[in-house]
């Protein structure tokens, strides 16, 4: 397509500045329990910045999937910027937290509305979309590494700390605008006369939804025909969506995507583990040592790796996608006997990191190509098919959460 390029660095840009909130409250969950005295609340931290992202990802696939996406760009960087004000001038620890509960919000909100948009260009842009959330994570991790060497290790650093994540929020704040100048003036979806009727945009074959504009604001239920050449061409399609209704249309995608939704969700739930094991694989004098320190170096070599593989779609493909999620339970189980037994030396453990971190974007990346590429999944339906699948990233999350926390309070408590 002409605008291919444009339209790569835009939805680059997008997944950059849409992710990169939740991955500097991650990157510096420690720092920011730290700088309100509340050194052991940093599982609070990292469990406000997914409280909702569930409930915003069921809002918008079975509310808002009809109202227009400027619309929903719009009210995501609102939220966004409300949550980075707030944790910036956060007065107590409990507000600070709400506050990060926005942030979360937002780019569990704005991961479903950009991948849904996906569907109206050609399906190779969803690594240009992948990229930029794996760039977010680098530059999230390198912003943690930034500061906690500026502030050091060891004495009473809670007003040093209290000025940093102030700052680190409020220098974020007008990267909120380049996204809404991303989406407005840098994208350009394909123009009406590349459209025809079948509703999405494919590789090779530019096919987008004709109803982007008129159908939009439509309850999600009542997809109906707006134009005669759409009845005559496609009228089995629209009066199925009619019939059948919101809930049994949602079971319908949900069982074309359960497989897809399972890996997605038992990578995400394998890798949180990991990333909380990288905490504990070592003992407790090799932490906080230099600049960066392991945990901080460790989260950086993870960012690196998802972003090398999210980047990775156009020149490599992964059909077995189960292959991935096998790999990262092994990961799973040798990082869970490692926190115990300490057998992988220091100098492995940045590289096995980006391995994590590798796998796991190469199955976040090749699961939503397929989902917007592959003609399994119905041009009407794909929208809610990409946003059913999405939710399950969350679920991993919250279950690795919970899991790492059951773990490392039980029978991992004295290593």
């Amino acid at each position: 397509m002409d605008n291919f390029i444009r339209n790569w660095i835009g939805l680059f840009i997008l997944g950059s500045i849409n992710n990169l909130p939740y991955v500097i409250v991650v990157s510096a969950a420690k720092t920011i329990a730290d700088s309100f005295n509340e050194r052991n609340q940093v599982g609070l931290v990292v469990g406000a910045n997914v409280a909702l992202s569930v409930v915003v990802k069921f809002g918008n696939t079975f509310f808002l999937l009809k109202t227009r996406y400027w619309i929903r760009f719009v009210i995501n960087a609102v939220i966004m910027l409300i949550g980075l004000f707030g944790v910036a001038y956060a007065f107590s620890f409990w507000f600070a937290l709400i506050c990060i509960v926005f942030v979360g919000a937002s780019a569990a909100f704005g991961e479903n509305v950009a991948l849904g948009f996906l569907r109206l260009f050609p399906s190779t842009l969803v690594n240009a979309w992948s990229s930029g959330t794996g760039m977010a994570g680098v530059l999230g991790a390198g912003i943690y590494i930034t500061f906690g060497c500026a502030v050091g290790a060891g004495g009473n650093n809670t007003a040093k700390l209290k000025n940093l994540t102030k700052y680190a929020f409020l220098l974020t704040t007008p990267f909120v605008v380049l996204y809404l100048v991303s989406y407005f003036f840098i994208i350009k979806p394909p123009k009406p006369e590349d459209v025809t009727n079948q509703g999405s945009v494919r590789s090779g074959n530019v096919q987008v939804n004709r109803e982007e504009e008129e159908e939009d604001q439509k309850p999600l239920m009542h997809d109906a025909v707006s134009g005669e050449e759409q009845v005559f061409e496609a009228p089995a399609e629209q009066l199925m969506t009619h019939e059948e209704g919101i809930w049994r249309r949602t079971y319908r995608c949900f069982k074309i995507t359960s497989w897809l939704s399972f890996n997605l969700c038992a990578v995400y739930l394998f890798e949180y583990i990991v990333q909380g094991c990288a905490a504990k694989v070592r003992p407790k004098s090799e932490y906080n040592v230099g600049c960066p320190e392991l945990y901080a170096a460790l989260s950086l070599c993870y960012q690196a790796g998802v972003f090398v593989s999210r980047s990775s779609v156009q020149l490599l493909r992964i059909q077995r996608v189960e292959v991935l999620t096998i790999l990262q339970a092994i990961n799973m189980f040798i990082w869970l006997f490692d926190v115990h037994y300490k057998f992988m030396p220091t100098s492995i453990l940045p590289v096995v990191m980006i391995y994590v971190g590798l796998l796991g974007g190469a199955s976040y990346v090749n699961i939503f190509y397929r989902l917007l590429h592959d003609d399994t999944y119905p041009d009407k339906d794909r929208e809610l098919c990409i946003n059913i699948v999405a939710i399950f990233i969350t679920l991993g999350i919250v279950l690795g959460t919970v899991a790492e926390t059951i773990l490392f309070n039980t029978v991992l408590k004295s290593d």
